[in-house]
C-alpha cells in the first residue's frame, strides 16, 4: 500500500513541477498551436469543398461556411478518400458521420504525438539520475515506486496537452464555422482525443524506459529517438503485404507489439472492437517501461 502510496505522490510532484517548467510552456505552444494553426488551414480547405457544394446546390450566395458540412461529407466523393485512407469502406461509411474537425484532430494527434512524446519525455528520469536528485526521493521510497510516479506524472502531463490541443481545435470550429455542431464535435473530439492518449502512452512508456536505461540526459534522447524509429519501420514491415508472404506465421504473431499495428483499430466506432488494441497499447507501455526499469534497478542510481 506504501508502494501505491508513494506512486501516486511521486506523480502529483512531477507534474506539478512539469506544469511550472519552461518546457510545459514550450510543448504546450508547440502542441495546441499546432492544432489550431492545422485546423484554421483544414478549415480553409472545408470551406473550400462546401463552396463546390454550394455551387452545385444553387446557394452560393447565401452559403456561410460550415453550414454544409453534412451535405459534403455524404458525397460519394468524401467517402471514396476515407475508403482509401482506410482500406475499410464500411469504417469509412462510420466516419462520416463523425465531426470533421474531431476527425482531423484524432488523425494529427495519432500520428504527430509518438514524436512529441518521446522527444519530450526521454529524459524525465536521467535528468534527474545524472543530476543525482534522485538520491533524495529513492532515500524515502522504492526504485519502482518512484518510476511509476514519474512514468504517472509524465501521463497526466500528456493527458493536460491532448485535452488543452482538442479545446484549442473547438475554438477554431466554434469561431470560425457558422453551422458548427458545439455539442457533437467537443463529444467527438474527447472521445478520439482519449484514444489518441492511449495511444500515446505505449510511446510515453518507451519513453520512460530508455530514460531508465543511462544517466546521460543526450544519451537518453537518442535513445529515444532511435527506439522510435525502430519500432516505426518494424511494425510497417510487420504489415507489409510482402514481408508477410515471406513469414506468414511470424510477422502477424509480432505484429501486437507495435503501437502502430493498432492505430486503425482505435477508429472501429464499437468499443469491443476497440478493446483489445486499447488494452495492448496500455499493456506495450508498460512492457516498455518495465524492460527499461530493469535495466535501471542493477545499478545505482
Amino acid at each position: 500500500m506504501n508502494a501505491f502510496r508513494d506512486a501516486a505522490l511521486v506523480a502529483a510532484f512531477d507534474l506539478a513541477e512539469s506544469v511550472r517548467s519552461r518546457k510545459f510552456l514550450a510543448l504546450l505552444v508547440l502542441h495546441v498551436l499546432g492544432a489550431v494553426v492545422g485546423t484554421l488551414l483544414f478549415v480553409e480547405v472545408l470551406g473550400e469543398f462546401e463552396a463546390v457544394v454550394a455551387d452545385q446546390l444553387g446557394v452560393a450566395e447565401t452559403y456561410k461556411p460550415g453550414t454544409l458540412t453534412d451535405e459534403l461529407m455524404a458525397t460519394p466523393e468524401v467517402l471514396e478518400v476515407l475508403s482509401g485512407m482506410l482500406n475499410d469502406e464500411a469504417l469509412a461509411s462510420e466516419l462520416i458521420t463523425v465531426p470533421p474537425l474531431a476527425l482531423f484532430y484524432g488523425w494529427i494527434a495519432l500520428f504527430f504525438l509518438p514524436a512529441l512524446i518521446v522527444f519530450t519525455s526521454s529524459d524525465a528520469i536521467s535528468s534527474e539520475l545524472s543530476s543525482g536528485s534522485a538520491r533524495y526521493a529513492l532515500f524515502r521510497t522504492t526504485r519502482l515506486a518512484w518510476a511509476v510516479g514519474k512514468l504517472g506524472g509524465q501521463a497526466g502531463l500528456l493527458a493536460i496537452l491532448t485535452a488543452l490541443g482538442a479545446v484549442g481545435v473547438w475554438i477554431v470550429g466554434a469561431v470560425s464555422l457558422a453551422g458548427f455542431d458545439h455539442a457533437g464535435t467537443a463529444w467527438w473530439l474527447a472521445r478520439l482525443g482519449a484514444r489518441a492518449f492511449v495511444y500515446g502512452f505505449a510511446f510515453l512508456g518507451l519513453a520512460l524506459g530508455v530514460s531508465q536505461m543511462t544517466r546521460s540526459v543526450n544519451g537518453s534522447r537518442a535513445l529515444g529517438l532511435v527506439a522510435l524509429i525502430a519500432i516505426g519501420i518494424l511494425g510497417g514491415i510487420t504489415m507489409w503485404n510482402e514481408a508477410i508472404e515471406y513469414a506468414p506465421v511470424a510477422l502477424p504473431a509480432i505484429q501486437p507489439l507495435f503501437p502502430a499495428t493498432h492505430r486503425l483499430t482505435l477508429w472501429q466506432p464499437e468499443f469491443a472492437a476497440r478493446l483489445p488494441s486499447l488494452a495492448m497499447l496500455l499493456a506495450l507501455g508498460g512492457l516498455y517501461f518495465g524492460v527499461g526499469h530493469a535495466v535501471m534497478v542493477r545499478r545505482d542510481a
